[in-house]
């Protein structure tokens, strides 16, 4: 789906008749985005997490010329892999007043059954940042805050599997072997004002690692080092008399020296990353896979997104498969950074 392609601007009916938006509103056929922006109903329910947000940052956009992103959303509109959509849309104002959270003005009528589910996904509300005489960039039709300024307002104050996330993202598209080594990063972070902030934002650039190659194996990561388990080693390449078996999301060298692995569903029906295999083989490359493992003496440890989401049940298969959390003084006392829902 090309998201925007669906974006009915009002604005035009004075132009072509067949763009007014009106009655397609009222019956609950579209639904309202913000004043005078519209997206078909059916539209909207078939986007994506991901396509919804596009859909109203660009209404939020068009309906506030001269609009400039920060935080998660310009890294969003830079192309950083995020966990999901961003919580928020995250705009700047150059004054002290109006600031925080605003809601969004999404609206739907009607009482077809389309319209009471749209009515169950609005976008997410307007957050508004101070920001002062800074400089503003192109992300494509957007304007943005830089993106080392938006990193920065991330690390600082981002929950933190998210903020992972998008370090992990950073470094995997800047191709180094550390954001330290990032200039501009550093010195955003630097300019922070609070102290906290600074430390929080040079923890997330000391975690970074290029080797999670996703946003499930970041999430894993960040609930790893919240609970206290050893880092583990990240693409790790095993082998046994038959030859080469395959790289493991994560590897622990403790006894019982477990692996484990993020199970995203794209991993078996996304055509992008199996190349149109029928997922049947997939699988059953998968199991004769874990079967090399298993009798190489490793336990294979596998979770999705659902005990992501519920991290109880991931510390819980941790322990089970021999891990035992120990003090991390990167992260020891940091617990509060996992309070409220990451995605």
């Amino acid at each position: 789906m090309e998201p925007l392609a669906h974006l009915v601007d009002s604005s035009l009916r004075a132009i072509d008749r067949a763009m007014d938006p009106r009655s397609g509103f009222a019956s609950g056929r579209l639904v309202r985005l913000r004043r005078g922006f519209y997206v078909p109903t059916s539209a909207w329910l078939e986007a994506q997490g991901h396509e919804r947000f596009r859909l109203a940052v660009a209404a939020y956009a068009r309906a506030c010329p001269g609009a400039v992103f920060c935080g998660e959303t310009a890294v969003f509109l830079h192309g950083l892999p995020v966990v999901r959509a961003p919580l928020f849309i995250d705009v700047v104002v150059r004054g002290s007043t109006r600031l925080g959270v605003r809601p969004n003005t999404f609206d739907v009528r009607g009482d077809s059954a389309a319209a009471l589910r749209a009515r169950n996904a609005p976008p997410p509300p307007i957050r508004r940042h101070h920001h002062e005489g800074v400089d503003i960039v192109a992300a494509g039709e957007y304007s943005t805050i830089p993106l080392a300024d938006a990193l920065a307002e991330v690390f600082a104050a981002g929950r933190f599997a998210r903020a992972l996330t998008v370090a992990d993202g950073m470094l995997r598209a800047s191709h180094v072997a550390s954001l330290h080594e990032l200039p501009e990063l550093t010195q955003a972070i630097a300019a922070l004002r609070c102290r906290a902030h600074r430390e929080r934002a040079m923890t997330l650039v000391s975690l970074a690692r290029g080797g999670a190659e996703s946003p499930g194996e970041s999430v894993s990561r960040a609930l790893i080092h919240l609970f206290g388990f050893p880092e583990p080693a990240l693409q790790k390449e095993f082998r046994d008399s038959r030859g080469f078996i395959g790289r493991t999301d994560f590897a622990w060298d403790i006894a019982p020296e477990p692996v484990g692995e993020f199970d995203g569903w794209g991993k078996y029906f996304s055509r992008e990353l199996t190349g149109g295999e029928d997922p049947r083989e997939v699988i059953s490359r998968e199991k004769r896979r874990e079967s090399r493992l298993l009798a190489l003496g490793h336990p294979v440890l596998r979770w999705d997104w659902s005990e992501l989401e519920r991290p109880e049940f991931l510390r819980a298969k941790l322990l089970e498969g021999g891990l035992r959390p120990e003090r991390s003084p990167l992260v020891a006392d940091r617990s509060s950074w996992l309070a409220g829902k990451f995605a």
